[in-house]
């Protein structure tokens, strides 16, 4: 009986066949690789349907973190405070307040990292506001030449009317300390919207040689009342220009300012504006004393709102809503707040006057 050997292949038959068999491998895995991914992308998409991507904590391209820079601002009824020591009464005002460095939200909580634009409306600023700022910002330097200043405005006769004057009192130092008493006009400059105090006389109030040393300056205000830039007052000849908006504390304040009314007991301003806002109705209408925000990223305190829907309304609105824009948080923490159908947020606050009343 006989037996068969095996054929031995050759070397070359092996290496055709060892190609066929891995490329029937790389077959497979390109098959299951298409169907890998295809199954990967199908899961994602179901995925992507079903869960936002802040629940993943990934990528968060499509939230929306901010609305516009900047946001308006409608005033009504306000002693709206700046500092301790420093406020002005609103009537009502619009304006927007708009972030100065390149974050979009106005932060509340840092009255230096904003702006406010005045668009319309007027607010009154008392006599002894204009008092303070200038005795304490405007001339509170070393080598300052005025100290101790006073204002008054006066009814006084000129050509037969009747004309609002205005008295400026206080120390002035030349050569020595001297008692001073300078008689005057206020008037707007609205080109510029700068204020204007004209000197018309000054006198001695004491001292039998002051009259002699302002002969011999010619009552030039200029070299009497030496002040240094950027103050907010400069002196040309007999007139002091007052620059308004630079000698308030911060926030930044501007606008144009159309009128300026003279009352004994101050001034009243008027602002205007070709810019125009189209407020929606308010969350809240039947107040007078409030403050709304509208549009724009807002921050107060952990607080961000994003298109900001936000009125601060008076807890009572017997009088005046007596707000103060650096310490919101003390009479916010004593009120309450309410989330309207439409997503607005009402806070009813109670005077600043009220809860830090002793």
């Amino acid at each position: 009986m006989e037996t068969s050997t095996p054929a031995v292949l050759s070397k070359k038959e092996r290496r055709k066949i060892l190609i066929g068999k891995l490329v029937h491998l790389s077959i497979i895995m390109a098959v299951a690789t298409v169907l890998g991914v295809f199954a990967l992308k199908i899961i994602l998409s179901h995925y992507k349907l079903d869960h936002k991507p802040m629940d993943l904590g990934g990528d968060m391209k499509g939230m929306r973190l901010h609305s516009r820079s900047g946001t308006y601002m409608k005033l009504s009824n306000l002693h709206f405070r700046l500092t301790d020591e420093i406020h002005m009464e609103v009537k009502e005002l619009i304006g927007e307040a708009i972030p100065k460095g390149k974050t979009p939200i106005v932060n509340f909580d840092d009255v230096n990292s904003f702006r406010i634009d005045i668009l319309s409306g007027e607010a009154f600023v008392k006599t002894e506001i204009m008092e303070y700022i200038f005795n304490n910002m405007v001339f509170n330097y070393d080598g300052s030449p005025l100290k101790n200043m006073q204002m008054q405005f006066f009814d006084d006769e000129e050509d037969g009317k009747k004309v609002k004057k205005l008295r400026l009192t206080g120390d002035m130092k030349l050569v020595v300390w001297l008692s001073f008493e300078m008689v005057g006009k206020m008037y707007l400059d609205r080109e510029k919207t700068l204020m204007v105090i004209e000197a018309e006389r000054i006198k001695s109030l004491g001292n039998p040689y002051t009259k002699a040393l302002l002969d011999t300056v010619g009552l030039n205000m200029e070299k009497l009342l030496p002040v240094p830039s950027g103050r907010g007052i400069t002196m040309q000849g007999n007139k002091i220009i007052v620059e308004p908006f630079k000698i308030f504390p911060p926030p930044q304040i501007g606008g144009f300012i159309s009128d300026m009314r003279i009352h004994n007991d101050g001034l009243q301003l008027f602002f205007s504006s070709k810019k125009k806002i189209a407020f929606p109705p308010l969350p809240v209408r039947d107040v007078k004393n409030y403050l709304y925000l509208y549009q724009g990223d807002v921050k107060f305190g952990k607080l961000t709102m994003v298109d900001a829907r936000l009125q601060m309304v008076d807890l009572s609105q017997k009088n005046d809503f007596d707000f103060y824009l650096k310490k919101y948080q003390i009479p916010l923490a004593a009120g309450y707040s309410k989330i309207m159908p439409d997503g607005s947020v009402v806070a009813h606050i109670p005077d600043y006057r009220d809860v830090t009343r002793k």
